[in-house]
């Protein structure tokens, strides 16, 4: 899986750049503001076409720069090899080649590198909106059932479709366009609650062992009365759906809901209790994906040190060790990475108002 190679330029206060990392662990250390969280970034964009640090990618694109490029070289054992190219301009448009050939999804890019990200907001995946759990679950299900991207856009289609009949009053037209979306909507239900049977089990083993003491539980929520099949639901909503405009029930108001004692863990939780939690999350994901596909997931860890304190830091890091996947980790001081951590198998990079050098 891991990236052979990765060129940058373009982006944020970075100097343009070629890093070939260590199919292992990179620790990446410099002051705030010097460009290694940026590094990270880059990564993120090519894998997901969004950065995790702002909505807006021009706010990734340096001030003085007209464009921002991405190169990326991959290997993977089943897939084979990879060259990935990424041109945004800063006008907006975008061309993303794979091999050389031009790519009309994101999602093409995405198979090829299933990244997980681990930073100072991704406690939002505890605190923030439903949405974020949704994108969570939907990761897992992309990256091992290959038709679910074709099959969320059917029903995406659908609602758009149904909606649009909602808002125009046509309550004639809604038995047509039911039976579509119900039937696109069942299958993204039963992809999402497969794979968090399977996905439960490896989290609370994860969770365990990086904190025993914690003790949440999961569970889904499908976005609609779980007692009554959605057509039943739909009809008995027919009259609020029109006079709202939109669908209220369905699987893009599914919700994973992740509790400690009985209420929402953001609620009862430290904040570094909910750091550990979503750390947790994050790595049983990149474990079962390992398991059922036999790939491996590229780890981005920002600020490690200021996330969780040293026994924590220790056992994350011995999670991802044990996983054999390509880490890419930060942090303002470098004895914080290498203090819980000497991994053989890795290279340390330094950087510096912008500019990187890899450490003997």
């Amino acid at each position: 899986m891991p990236i052979r190679q990765l060129q940058i330029s373009g982006v944020r206060n970075l100097q343009p750049l070629t890093i070939t990392p260590h199919s292992g662990v990179n620790f990446i250390y410099g002051e705030n503001g010097s460009g290694k969280t940026s590094i990270l970034e880059a990564i993120a964009v090519m894998a997901a076409g969004k950065s995790f640090r702002t909505s807006q990618l021009k706010h990734v694109m340096s001030h003085d720069a007209d464009r921002m490029e991405l190169r990326m070289s991959i290997e993977d054992l089943h897939r084979g090899e990879c060259e990935l190219d990424s041109l945004r301009l800063k006008g907006g448009d975008h061309l993303l080649k794979q091999n050389g050939s031009v790519l009309t999804s994101q999602a093409e890019a995405a198979h090829w590198l299933p990244v997980q990200i681990i930073e100072p907001n991704t406690f939002k995946l505890l605190a923030g909106s439903p949405e974020e759990r949704r994108q969570f679950i939907d990761w897992g299900v992309f990256h091992v059932e290959h038709g679910f991207m074709d099959q969320w856009k059917t029903f995406r289609k659908q609602l758009k479709q149904r909606n649009a009949v909602l808002k125009q009053k046509e309550s004639e037209w809604l038995s047509v366009w039911n039976a579509g979306f119900v039937e696109s909507a069942l299958t993204i239900d039963k992809h999402r609650r497969d794979y968090l049977k399977r996905f439960k089990p490896e989290f609370e083993r994860i969770l365990t062992a990086l904190d025993p003491d914690v003790d949440v539980t999961l569970a889904y929520f499908p976005g609609w009365d779980k007692d009554s099949e959605l057509g039943d639901v739909l009809t008995r909503q027919q009259e609020r759906d029109l006079a709202l405009g939109y669908t209220q029930s369905g699987p893009h108001r599914a919700e994973l809901r992740i509790k400690c004692d009985k209420q929402p863990a953001a609620e009862i939780l430290s904040r570094g209790q909910q750091k550990t939690v979503v750390a947790a999350l994050k790595i049983a994901q990149g474990s079962l994906f390992q398991q059922e596909s036999d790939r491996r997931t590229i780890y981005l860890v920002d600020d490690l040190a200021s996330e969780l304190d040293e026994k924590h830091r220790f056992a994350l890091c011995k999670l991802l060790e044990d996983l054999k996947c390509q880490v890419f980790i930060t942090s303002i001081d470098k004895d914080k990475l290498t203090d819980v951590w000497q991994p053989v198998a890795s290279k340390v990079f330094h950087v510096e108002h912008g500019r990187l050098t890899e450490e003997a």
